[in-house]
């Protein structure tokens, strides 16, 4: 994680659905508060944690045993042993922001090759300070580019140049200190040149942070389980696996809102481990099987019918999610340009504890 790093979602549409952040906690929490929040939440579990573990291996029990699952764990500590423990079942919580996902555009493998001090993903970015008075040229129109976009604008050599795509995250705020150019098409490395969808160039360019998100990588899947990528699977409601039912992945979708989505996908995983839930479920969502990349609302629209899928589970009882109302899908919309005006107060920001003092009202409008 990046210096500065604060979320671009308030706290309160972050929050567990039974532990809200501390009182006084700033409307856009820095990382340090969310690390604090998450120890804490995990208190009650920790001594069922194993850590300093590594996942080697996830390999399926043979066809006697069709829904076990053999796990290869090796310390990672000086000992350095290797054991192998059997499940029931597996949830794949790895998390995606580990891997970077590196563009298909023509002349960036040889500019690495020519210039690789010179070539940054956000998976190394620390702070600003490697694009100080250099010609900097930023790719990419997600989150992070809008996060680091002030960072190093002011450093870099006037202006930073910025190449996104049609559609760039509405976090984004063009400022008289930034160029916005079209989707990168090539890079001319012997030129130091970028040159664009429209064709236009520019030279002499110094230095080049991709912003470009990340891949989902599961290196510890036996071959059969990822035969293709995560994006081409077929998962059942954006979680199980399609033929391996004790196998579920949390998280995977992306453009959502972490927490709450994983306490719903959790809810559900319990329900279906536990024969509450028959597998497959029918598909939630007339759109589930478009795409792991939801964004509002249909990212709410799917918590909401994992909420339902839980609280109408055989049995009944059991922890459930959020439900997320009226107010909910409002601050969801909103949170752009919250974001934006929080960061339009400087240091102030740090003192803010609700959207109102940013003139944001329910119901108004």
């Amino acid at each position: 994680m990046y210096d500065g790093l604060e979320t671009n979602l308030p706290h309160m549409l972050m929050q567990f659905s039974d532990t809200p952040f501390p009182a006084g906690t700033q409307l856009f929490p820095n990382q340090e508060t969310v690390l604090e929040y998450l120890e804490n939440y995990a208190n009650e579990i920790r001594s069922l944690i194993l850590f300093h573990h590594q996942v080697i291996s996830v390999t399926p029990t043979t066809e006697a045993e069709p829904h076990g699952w053999d796990v290869q764990i090796q310390e990672t500590t000086n000992a350095r042993s290797i054991k192998t423990e059997r499940f029931d079942a597996v949830i794949v919580a790895n998390g995606h922001c580990a891997w970077p996902s590196l563009p298909d555009i023509d002349g960036l493998d040889a500019w690495a090759k020519l210039y690789p001090e010179s070539l940054f993903h956000t998976v190394s970015y620390k702070n600003p300070q490697a694009f100080a008075n250099k010609r900097t040229l930023l790719i990419g129109g997600g989150p992070s580019a809008a996060d680091l976009t002030p960072q190093i604008a002011p450093l870099c050599t006037p202006p930073l140049h910025l190449a996104q795509p049609p559609t760039p995250s509405p976090y984004q705020t063009p400022t008289p200190a930034t160029t916005t150019h079209p989707r990168l098409t090539a890079l001319h490395p012997s030129t130091r040149t970028a040159r664009f969808a429209d064709n236009s160039t520019e030279p002499g360019i110094e230095a080049i942070l991709l912003c470009t998100g990340y891949a989902h990588r599961f290196p510890f899947l036996a071959p059969g389980l990822k035969e293709v990528g995560i994006d081409d699977l077929s998962l059942n409601h954006h979680i199980f696996h399609p033929t391996h039912p004790t196998l579920a992945f949390v998280e995977v979708p992306e453009k959502i809102v972490p927490f709450p989505l994983a306490e719903a996908q959790a809810a559900v995983i319990a329900r279906v481990f536990s024969g509450r839930l028959p597998f497959p479920i029918p598909p939630l969502l007339h759109h589930e099987k478009e795409s792991h990349i939801l964004g509002p609302p249909r990212d709410m629209e799917y918590m909401n019918a994992l909420y339902a899928q839980a609280r109408d589970a055989k049995g009944g009882g059991g922890k459930l999610p959020k439900w997320w109302d009226e107010k909910a899908y409002w601050l969801r919309k909103q949170a752009p340009e919250m974001k934006k005006a929080f960061n339009r107060r400087g240091d102030e920001r740090r003192g803010l504890r609700s959207y109102e003092e940013l003139g944001f009202f329910f119901g108004r409008g």
